[in-house]
């Protein structure tokens, strides 16, 4: 019995000293815990948009936060005609947009950026696929690195060239699509923020008739926040306004063909935060 016992302890000891102490972490010795991602949404000041006018407008991340998404809705009567010509991100903290009247009318554009105090966030700028006048089908996209996601992307386009399509082409990739609506060359840039979160990818599909103004909402999953999204539209419906609600994403847009049936999707990129 005795040399049983003895040899049961050796055998305890030995196991004991092989297996490897499990690591604590920094912050239970003392040291901060690490803090919590936030993202928020921030309005921007509001523009005036008179008839036939171009305005442009922004919102601003508070300090310690950087810009995922954002767009604009304009207060108008829904049948009034304004396009985007630009929604995307400006340096890392603020979301510029850019809009044209096509109305008679008076319109007010708001603006409002969704930011995170994410630290990964990376910015990058697709190239500049141009479009001859009445050109609508020459892409422009980019994407991030294989270790990243995207978490929002936006678009530049040239005078009288309006979106068609901003959206994830996947979770790595982001797509923008516009119409040169003008008389000289024009061109549309796709640009994308990436993140070291995955994100959940959701949309919503709308079908327009000829000449009809419509739109489209997608909810995030329960839980979740956007923090980005955009618009996936036909070749001639084009983008009157895109941003974001608490809980998702809302774009409207018109279907300015004459014969064919216009599809839109709207999309939202979510995250927990």
């Amino acid at each position: 019995m005795g040399r049983f016992r003895t040899v049961a302890l050796a055998a305890t000891t030995m196991l004991t000293a092989a297996l490897p102490a499990a690591a604590v972490p920094a912050w239970a010795e003392g040291a901060p815990a690490p803090a919590a991602r936030t993202i928020g949404q921030h309005p921007g000041h509001p523009a005036i948009m008179y008839p036939g006018r171009q305005v442009t407008v922004a919102a601003f991340c508070p300090a310690g936060t950087k810009a995922t998404g954002g767009g604009a809705t304009a207060e108008s009567d829904p049948q009034s005609a304004v396009f985007i010509k630009e929604s995307g991100p400006v340096g890392e903290t603020s979301w510029r947009v850019r809009a044209y009247n096509a109305s008679d009318e008076v319109q007010t554009l708001h603006p409002r950026v969704i930011c995170s105090s994410e630290p990964a966030l990376e910015y990058h700028e697709g190239p500049s696929s141009p479009l001859r006048p009445g050109e609508s089908d020459n892409p422009s996209e980019v994407g991030c690195g294989t270790e990243q996601f995207v978490a929002g992307g936006g678009f530049q386009a040239g005078d009288m060239t309006y979106a068609s399509q901003s959206v994830y082409d996947n979770i790595r990739r982001w797509t923008a699509r516009a119409k040169n609506t003008g008389s000289g060359p024009s061109f549309v840039r796709a640009l994308v923020v990436c993140s070291d979160v995955e994100p959940s990818l959701r949309s919503e599909r709308m079908e327009l008739r000829p000449g009809a103004v419509g739109t489209v909402h997608v909810e995030c999953p329960s839980g979740q926040v956007p923090t980005g999204g955009g618009v996936d539209g036909s070749l001639d419906t084009l983008l009157n306004s895109s941003g974001p609600t608490p809980t998702g994403w809302t774009v409207r847009v018109t279907n300015t063909a004459a014969v064919p049936l216009g599809v839109a999707y709207a999309s939202v990129v979510c995250t927990t935060p």
